[in-house]
């Protein structure tokens, strides 16, 4: 079951939508909070192999799509205080996202907003709450266009419903470089220390929650060599992910210290707690080519489910902004499918089909040279495979074991944990915390999709005998879900 009620007509989208090309890329957070927070997790089964393309043509797409949205599609508890957002595969016009053309709807009763645009993403803004327990829906029409002129094929609606309102402070949950300090031996491990960082890559950092697009700027997100300003642009995906590309190449074997501050404000509008700080020390330039290392389905895969999204694995950290629905898209013949395309905030992509798959019928996902790593490089190729489906996923998933095991004692203080499932999950949807009391502990994730398994690696070594709680939760590819699991250890002496 998918999540949309997105009208799109298909045969016009093939016959405007593409023109078909030969197959031509950590210490202490300043902030921590006593609440579970949404991280980024690894893949850690990739290896330094790529993907194997199959030949279906690259397809060029040149009209805007929608690429995301925030609250999502059929998304339920949804803060009553929330803007909405709806984020595009490139830059529109602005003075084509307005109060007509992005509109909200409680039924058949227009609710009264206003409409901005920053980036990427256009931002609805309720005048006031919305109502407890009330299904709405979003609705984005074909005024809006690039600006080049191009419209949105057909007209875009989701649907959501409410729950409470947003009190929760958001924090910064991760960044590359890292501010943990996690396997320093793997350069290209984007949770290692943060040193030998390439002078060339952009820093990112990862919210828990979705963010006012609006808030996160050159001036909420910084950059500094000791008291000197470093020149720079910032981004940000429409989601989670902010990007801070420098204008030059930074100095080699030089520090460097990035700020958050309490201007970042999430989509419930409340600001991070206080200001988030975090160094890294310079190497020398990154010249790896990214590449596509593992996918789920696998090339040639049958009996898919048809309710099931599709994942990518890069073989580094990639720029979270090329990650949309014109890099990453699905197709059935020559028409595009609709879908949504999410990530993990470090190297894996999720893309989801807006509709179910049609039974027994061969699809074909590609993924275009647009993706670039954090230092600008595009992967080397296109790379395109693809699967047959089966029937529907109506299973839902459970986590089948935990490690150290609940209760335990006299777990080693350098001892990472883990959470095995009974299916593959969506990376995308993985919330974890490790707790001491109510005080979050600075964390890693990895997911291994052979294992099922997500490891939960401490950025420092545990306290003695102390008691740590764990607690995780991911939906599976079909968005069933959560399966969660929380469970207690105590260190030894």
């Amino acid at each position: 079951m998918k999540k949309s009620v997105i009208v799109f007509l298909s045969i016009l989208l093939a016959a405007a939508l593409i023109a078909v090309t030969g197959c031509s890329k950590t210490t202490t957070p300043a902030s921590t909070t006593a609440t579970t927070t949404t991280n980024p997790i690894v893949n850690t089964t990739t290896t330094s192999t790529p993907v194997i393309s199959t030949t279906f043509p690259i397809q060029n797409i040149v009209i805007p799509l929608l690429s995301n949205t925030d609250p999502g599609f059929g998304d339920v508890n949804v803060p009553l205080n929330q803007l909405i957002t709806a984020t595009f595969s490139k830059s529109v016009n602005p003075a084509t996202v307005n109060v007509n053309s992005f509109t909200l709807w409680q039924g058949t009763s227009p609710v009264p907003h206003t409409v901005s645009y920053y980036g990427n993403t256009a931002i609805l803004n309720p005048s006031t709450d919305l109502a407890k327990n009330t299904m709405y829906t979003a609705k984005i029409s074909t005024d809006v266009a690039d600006l080049s002129g191009n419209h949105l094929l057909n007209d875009f609606s989701f649907s959501f419903t409410t729950g409470l309102a947003d009190t929760i402070a958001p924090a910064v949950v991760s960044t590359i470089p890292s501010f943990l300090t996690v396997d320093p031996s793997n350069p290209d491990n984007p949770f290692g220390a943060a040193t030998n960082v390439p002078v060339n890559d952009a820093i990112t950092a990862y919210f828990s929650e979705g963010m006012d697009p609006s808030t996160i700027n050159s001036n909420t997100f910084t950059l500094m060599q000791g008291t000197t300003p470093v020149t720079g642009t910032v981004t940000f995906d429409g989601f989670e992910t902010a990007v801070f590309t420098p204008a030059a190449a930074l100095s080699i074997n030089t520090q460097y210290t990035a700020t958050i501050t309490m201007g970042a404000v999430c989509l419930g509008g409340n600001a991070l707690p206080k200001n988030f700080v975090w160094s890294f020390t310079t190497g020398a330039p990154q010249a790896t080519v990214p590449m596509v290392v593992s996918t789920v389905p696998a090339a040639a895969d049958g009996n898919v489910a048809i309710n099931d999204s599709i994942t990518a694995t890069f073989s580094e950290a990639v720029n979270p902004v090329t990650i949309n629905s014109a890099n990453f898209s699905l197709w059935q013949g020559g028409v595009s499918v609709p879908a949504t395309v999410a990530f993990d905030g470090v190297n894996t992509a999720v893309l989801t089909p807006i509709d179910d798959l049609l039974i027994n019928a061969t699809y074909n996902v590609q993924i275009t040279t647009g993706v670039t790593d954090l230092a600008g490089i595009p992967l080397a190729v296109g790379v395109t495979w693809s699967f047959t489906t089966g029937a529907a996923d109506t299973i839902a998933p459970t986590v089948v074991s935990m490690s150290p095991a609940n209760g335990a004692t006299l777990i080693a203080i350098n001892t990472a944990m883990t959470a095995t499932f009974s299916e593959k999950i969506d990376p995308s949807s993985t919330v974890f915390s490790l707790m001491q009391g109510t005080t979050m502990v600075p964390s890693s994730i990895m997911y291994d999709s052979v294992q099922k398994m997500v490891t939960i690696t401490p950025g420092a070594a545990l306290a003695s005998n102390t008691m740590y709680t764990v607690s995780v939760s991911a939906s599976d590819l079909a968005g069933f879900g959560p399966a969660a699991a929380t469970w207690s250890f105590t260190t030894a002496q």
